[in-house]
């Protein structure tokens, strides 16, 4: 039996990745499963693609309130202690990680039994979770070039769904182009606030389609659609012109695999590692992206760059959709090559 356990959470850009791969991971492995935390999003998302979840045990690392961490050595001893329990009841052969505080107990338990350990890193500087992972991984795959030392560069899996979107006709002048606001998995307020004050100019001019974030209210009007998440997020990339979003990695190489018109608007330094400005910066060096710091988000900012960039021809999409296939049979060869010498003698134990 070949066996593979899924970790990877906090927010969906560490989870779709995950979901992207499933597909070809059941053609080759005996089963996969998916381990994290309770009552989480990846639990959630695990409902709906009928993937067997396993909770353990994790918090996240305050970086700004450092002692809210007084809690969490022993907070990950307990999740360690539950993720080798699920590891060696269901026989896994190998751990993929796609970073997020809930992957780290996991990732530990793994290394202790000797399981392999392979991870991925979508943004362009790792992420504090995959620089624990990393120097314990069989394997190191990163988005961009030069994130890792030893790294093999595969770009980001994007789900087939996210290829397969509908146009929808949500309002009442179809002529007009359709704009989409979103945030991410859980919105953005600075998003939130300069569509709502440059909502009169853009919405004179254009359909507006906005993913609000947790706490938001639906509303329909003949030019804009609120919802506070897409389940369908497909069918709203293919019916806008141009997107607006934070600059998460999922997320823009969704975008970029697309060919989508984006503005970047990234989360800055300081209120993030500054991951999301080093993303923009690389697609904007493709010529795939255009990029508005927040701190040029004012007056009529927003409004000009969306007036210039919707008149442009839209950059050709820049993704291998072989990638999740590459992924998954690089995974199974690791999986099946490996022997465990360290995790037999720990089972024994």
């Amino acid at each position: 039996m070949t066996n593979i356990a899924l970790v990877g959470g906090g927010t969906a850009g560490h989870i779709m990745p995950n979901i992207a791969l499933l597909p070809e991971l059941k053609k080759l492995f005996d089963s996969v499963i998916y381990i994290g935390t309770p009552d989480s999003m990846e639990q959630r998302i695990c409902l709906t693609q009928n993937i067997p979840f396993y909770p353990t045990k994790a918090t996240k690392f305050y970086r700004r309130k450092p002692w809210k961490n007084l809690s969490l050595p022993v907070t990950v001893i307990r999740g360690v202690k539950q993720a080798k329990q699920i590891l060696k009841e269901k026989d896994i052969s190998l751990v993929f990680s796609k970073g997020g505080y809930a992957a780290v107990p996991t990732v530990l338990a793994a290394h202790i039994l000797g399981i392999p350990i392979c991870c991925h890193e979508s943004d362009y500087t790792m992420g504090l979770a995959n620089r624990l992972t990393a120097p314990l991984s069989e394997r190191v795959y990163t988005a961009f070039p030069n994130t890792y030392r030893k790294a093999v560069v595969r770009a980001t899996p994007v789900r087939k769904e996210i290829f397969e979107g509908k146009r929808l006709e949500l309002f009442a002048d179809q002529s007009k182009k359709t704009l989409l606001f979103m945030g991410g998995s859980l919105g953005a307020q600075a998003i939130n606030e300069a569509l709502s004050e440059n909502y009169a100019a853009l919405s004179n001019k254009y359909n507006i389609i906005h993913v609000t974030g947790k706490g938001g209210m639906p509303l329909r009007t003949p030019t804009y659609h609120a919802l506070p998440y897409a389940e369908n997020i497909q069918d709203l990339f293919q019916t806008a012109d141009l997107v607006v979003s934070r600059g998460g990695a999922s997320t823009l190489g969704e975008l970029t695999a697309l060919g989508k018109r984006v503005v970047v608007i990234p989360l800055p330094k300081g209120e993030s590692r500054g991951d999301q400005e080093q993303n923009a910066a690389y697609y904007r060096r493709l010529g795939l992206v255009n990029v508005l710091p927040q701190s040029a988000l004012s007056g009529d900012t927003l409004v000009r760059v969306i007036d210039d960039i919707i008149l442009k021809d839209a950059p050709a999409p820049a993704y291998e959709r072989e990638t999740p296939k590459t992924i998954a049979e690089e995974l199974y060869a690791i999986a099946k090559m490996r022997n465990y010498p360290a995790r037999k003698s720990a089972e024994r134990r």
